[in-house]
This record gives structure tokens, sequence and C-alpha cells, in this order.
């Protein structure tokens, strides 16, 4: 991997950010816009408002809480998630946009109010979840793209185990073109606590998961269905193991990962290394290229951009420029990479 000074990652950086801004703002549409649909997700890494909440236990980023989130830092934050959409959507754009780790609905609709993005026709996607944080996951979508049909939180819960609080999946289906879409956002149990201590909340979610989408593909055996998150697991863990079985109904199956910059091996850096937490999956029918909407090949990407990461001294060459290491505040943008896939649709006058 080619090292990276500190000059140019911030002048490369600042290209990309110039440059995704500029495109946002004029509006320029990428050639056969009408037949792709440009599909991300990204763990923004504690998108929280600036206002104190009393309505939940955690308090560390209220105001005066452990954090010191300030409206100057939450401005930060906002606006580094519109540059990543901006530079990661390029001149296409980014037609369905999902998160993890925002607090509320606040959030986005202050996002597309206070960004080029508000330009953008954008609707919003966004139920509240029970997590013990107050994070959520949800989405942002433009509406000349995307016509949601259908939207529900599904709850991951543990009937043995009351205590058990995280984030719910979001399920919305929608139109796209002359076919319906379906869309699955993930954030699943985090690892704290050790990878043996919660294995079974993963597991668990994923089993709520798999149940769900095999409900679909009951009724609707060639269902378009797009799996994305943050899983905090690989591929050889049990809950990906339980959610990718290519024997079950629309044959789930994960997409192999191409790197944008092949800066990055993952989405997110922890002390082992590069890890891929954050994934897409899609049903096989996704896969056929000339199908009524398909997967465009080899577009399963991790936006892994210069102004994204930064040097790691303790293990050389890059990890990702987060907002935060543990309680210090480091004004980057997330500790996770976001991720992003093309799905090409059949224009209504081919075969």
């Amino acid at each position: 991997m080619q090292q990276f000074t500190m000059k140019k990652l911030f002048l490369i950086g600042l290209f990309f950010i110039l440059f995704g801004w500029i495109i946002t703002v004029s509006g320029q549409p990428a050639e056969n816009h009408e037949t792709i649909l440009r599909i991300g997700f990204y763990n923004t890494e504690n998108y929280f408002d600036p206002f104190a909440d009393s309505t939940i236990d955690y308090q560390q980023f209220n105001p005066g809480g452990d954090h010191h989130w300030s409206a100057a830092r939450y401005k930060t934050k906002r606006r580094h998630i519109f540059k990543v959409i901006a530079a990661m959507g390029g001149w296409h754009g980014m037609d369905i946009m999902a998160f993890a780790e925002i607090e509320n609905q606040f959030v986005l609709e202050d996002l597309l109010k206070s960004s080029p993005l508000g330009n953008k026709n954008y609707g919003i996607i966004h139920f509240e979840s029970p997590d013990h944080r107050g994070i959520d996951v949800g989405l942002i979508y433009r509406k000349e793209s995307f016509q949601p049909l259908f939207a529900k939180a599904i709850h991951v819960y543990d009937p043995a185990d009351s205590s058990l609080k995280t984030r719910d999946i979001l399920y919305v289906k929608g139109r796209v073109g002359n076919d319906t879409l379906q869309l699955f956002i993930n954030h699943w149990p985090s690892r704290y606590g050790g990878l043996m201590a919660t294995v079974s909340k993963r597991l668990l979610a994923a089993k709520i998961l798999r149940h769900t989408v095999d409900s679909v593909c009951q009724k609707q055996p060639n269902a378009y269905i797009l799996i994305l998150g943050d899983f905090n697991e690989t591929l050889i863990d049990k809950g990906l193991q339980w959610v990718v079985q290519p024997q079950k109904a629309c044959n789930i199956s994960a997409l192999p990962p191409h790197y944008d910059f092949r800066l990055a091996q993952g989405s997110i850096k922890g002390a082992s290394g590069w890890t891929l937490f954050d994934r897409i999956l899609c049903s096989k029918n996704l896969k056929c290229a000339g199908a009524h909407i398909f997967v465009i090949g080899k577009s399963f990407h991790i936006f892994d951009a210069p102004f994204l990461l930064e040097q790691d001294v303790k293990k050389m060459r890059l990890k990702p420029n987060r907002t935060y290491n543990g309680f210090t505040y480091h004004g980057g943008f997330s500790d996770h990479l976001p991720v992003y896939v093309d799905i090409m649709l059949q224009k209504p006058d081919e075969p």
C-alpha cells in the first residue's frame, strides 16, 4: 500500500470535498442517470444532536456529558457527513443513503436543511429504536428514484432477556422504475464486552432478519432484496452464516468488496487490524445481469477516500479518521468507512 504523508492526505481530501460539493450544488446528472441507483450505508459514529435528552439514561453526548458534545462539534459532524455523501455520490449522487448511529430524525432533517442536499428532493425514513444509547438506523432517499410503499421497524428482542435494548432493523419496500426493491438496514449488537459474551445477541438479530426475509420470499420468490449494515461480524461468524444460506429462499449472498482507492483493507480498523463489518448482501436474482433490476458487476465498494483516513502511527499505513478516540475528541469523520453499491434498472424499451 502506498504511503501518504499528512500533507498529501489533506490535499487529496480537500480535492474530494470540493469536488463533491461542486457536483452536488450543480446537480449535473451522470450518463444513464435514469437507469442507475447508487445505494450506500454509513455508520456515522455517534451522530448525536446538540441538545440535552432526559428521556434516555445515556447522557454522554448531552451538553456537559463525558464526551463534551457541543453545537460546534455537532456542526462539524454534520458538515463531514455531507462531504462523505457528496464525494461518494459523485456526478450521479446518492439515490438512497442509509445510516447507523444516528440519534433521531432531527439529525437527518438538519443534514438536508443545512446542506446542498436539501436541493435534491430527499425524503427520510426513520423510527425510534429502544437502543440503550438512543442511536438508530435510518435513511434518506431521492423521491424521483425511490417511492416507498411500506416501512417498519423490526424489533430485535430476546424473550428470555428483557434487558436487551438494541437497534431495530429497518425494513423498507419501495418502487424503483417498474419494479419493487426491498431494503433491510442493520446495525447489529456490538462486540463491546467480548466476542463470546455478545455473539448470541448478534445471532438473535440474524435469526430475526432471516425470518423476515424468509417471510418475504415465501410470498415473493423472485423478490429483489438488498441487505445493508454494520453487522459487527465477518462472514465466518455465526450470525452472518445464518443469513447467508444459499439453500434457503431467495438465496441471499454477500457481495465481494472492491476498494475505490486501495488504501484500506476493510471498513473498520481495530487492535487486530482491518475488518470488514460493513457489508451489502443481496438476493440471487439481483446478481443476474439482464434482469429488470441487477447489481452492476464489481460495484460493492468500500469508499476509502484519502480524506477519510489518517496515518496509523502504531501500526503504520492508514486508519479511519474518527470523531473520538475513547473520550478524547479527535474531530474526524467516523471509525467506519462508508460502503455503496450500484443497481442497474432496465429501460422500458429494452428487452
